[in-house]
């Protein structure tokens, strides 16, 4: 039950549909809605039949890894939790190797930044995919 929640594939009786009396249970996925009818919903006679079918439905058209193109990535006591990018949705990053990670806490690089000068650190960014590939400090002498 865990995959389908997370890939937000929706199992549910509906007594008010044109089909209840014969077949009350509909599975219904909100991720392919922009698709046809066939392929992202269906009504079903049983329950097991509708979780079935939806097992189905995610083999066949999404991925078992990732939510939206994006799977965990451990946390970092600096950046909090992290994501990458799916290696198997599409094909890695030229420039990083797809090595960068996404920090969920930011909504943009900017709001990294201002924390991380905090901390006198910054974040190096991806050229290609805009992650983050390393946080280093601000401090020449560390260098040095």
């Amino acid at each position: 039950m865990s995959l389908l929640h997370q890939q937000r594939v929706r199992v549910f009786r509906n007594s008010q549909s044109f089909f209840a009396p014969e077949r009350p249970w509909e599975a219904f996925c909100p991720s392919c809605e922009m698709t046809a009818h066939a392929i992202c919903m269906d009504v079903f006679a049983t329950w097991h039949e509708a979780v079935a079918w939806a097992n189905s439905h995610l083999r066949q058209y999404h991925c078992r890894f990732c939510i939206d193109q994006q799977m965990p990535a451990g946390r970092s006591d600096v950046l909090g939790e992290l994501y990458e990018r799916c290696p198997a949705c599409g094909p890695a990053c030229e420039h990083c190797d797809g090595l960068a990670v996404y920090p969920a806490n930011y909504n943009t690089p900017a709001e990294l930044a201002v924390d991380l000068r905090v901390l006198k650190l910054t974040a190096v960014f991806c050229d290609g995919c805009h992650g983050v590939v390393a946080v280093i400090p601000l401090d020449p002498e560390v260098y040095a």
